[in-house]
């Protein structure tokens, strides 16, 4: 948690902190140099401690932002009456774009990155995570099962399960092979791959059957 009696609220905090995210997300929190914040923030190195104490302040500032960013997000487009064999293709290929995206990749090296050094911010990241992908996922999950088109015991597990399995191999790609993402057929191929199984694992028999040969 920021200690907020360190950080001064100003004129020019908004700006700083929006600097300072940019470069953190770039470079990381070793790579990047008080010099470059400034600049990219646009403001004198005496104005970014005028607002933060040191570097790490800065970071956990930004850090707080992008997080609170993410669990405002809303990242399923999807009608809240469809069927989970018209609904789940969808989320999942929603997902996989959501995971493999330029933005989310960058936040998600950095945390992983920076793990060790600033265990807190990795952990209420992952809760964040959690939060935006499983939790409102599982929603959906609790829905369909009440209706009693689908079957599943633990839907918690079953939310983080589909989340892997939309993310196999693209998200690796994505993060580990030298920024190089996975193109729209290789998302799609994942994508549609996880929600057939997903539904083959929890679908009620004879209904799904039908709606997925008419979804072809």
């Amino acid at each position: 948690m920021i200690d907020r009696q360190r950080v001064r609220i100003g004129r020019k905090f908004a700006q700083v902190s929006e600097g300072a995210k940019e470069i953190f997300l770039r470079d990381g929190f070793s790579g990047t140099s008080v010099d470059d914040i400034a600049a990219a923030a646009r403001v004198s190195k005496a104005t970014l401690y005028s607002y933060f104490a040191d570097k790490r302040l800065m970071f956990e500032e930004a850090m707080q932002n992008e997080r609170q960013r993410l669990e405002d997000a809303i990242l399923f487009d999807i009608p809240a009456d469809a069927a989970p064999t018209q609904a789940i293709p969808a989320l999942t290929r929603q997902i996989a774009e959501w995971l493999v995206a330029p933005d989310s990749v960058r936040l998600y090296r950095v945390h992983v990155a920076e793990a060790a050094r600033f265990p807190d911010v990795a952990r209420n990241y992952h809760a964040a995570l959690h939060k935006v992908l499983r939790d409102r996922l599982r929603e959906r999950l609790d829905h369909w099962v009440a209706r009693g088109e689908l079957r599943i015991e633990d839907t918690t597990l079953a939310a983080e399960q589909l989340v892997r399995l939309a993310g196999a191999e693209i998200h690796d790609m994505a993060t580990l092979d030298g920024g190089h993402a996975p193109d729209h057929d290789q998302i799609a191929r994942i994508a549609d791959s996880a929600a057939q199984l997903f539904l083959k694992a929890h679908g009620v028999s004879g209904r799904n059957e039908q709606s997925l040969g008419a979804a072809r």
